[in-house]
């Protein structure tokens, strides 16, 4: 089946974003960043189906893309988000198990936000 292209986009971004991000290439990383937020925003104005289209990449092969799914899923399905992000969190030391310890941190303490500023 083929991938819708804004979900095409997200995962591109979440990729080059978290490989530019340990490359400490920032600007591109900023650049995919704002990419990945918008395609997040999108999807998330497509209601059921940017929902199922977000939690269907919390399977992806790529750990950076299960981390922003997991991340932006939080506010719809935080039991699967949460699962995934813990299963990140007891992965191989770097930024991804850092990024998904910080994440639980932030969603249990009540930190996070989902808003469209």
């Amino acid at each position: 089946m083929a991938q819708h292209p804004l979900v095409r986009t997200y995962v591109e971004a979440a990729e080059l974003h978290g490989q530019a991000s340990v490359e400490g290439k920032h600007r591109a990383a900023n650049t995919q960043y704002a990419r990945l937020i918008t395609a997040w925003r999108e999807l998330r104005a497509q209601g059921k189906d940017g929902r199922s289209a977000l939690t269907g990449l919390l399977q992806d092969s790529n750990p950076r893309v299960r981390l922003w799914a997991a991340s932006h899923a939080l506010e719809f399905a935080p039991v699967l988000a949460e699962a995934e992000l813990e299963r990140l969190a007891l992965g191989p030391a770097g930024v991804v198990r850092l990024d998904a310890e910080m994440t639980l941190s932030e969603w249990r303490a009540g930190n996070m936000k989902f808003t469209e500023d």
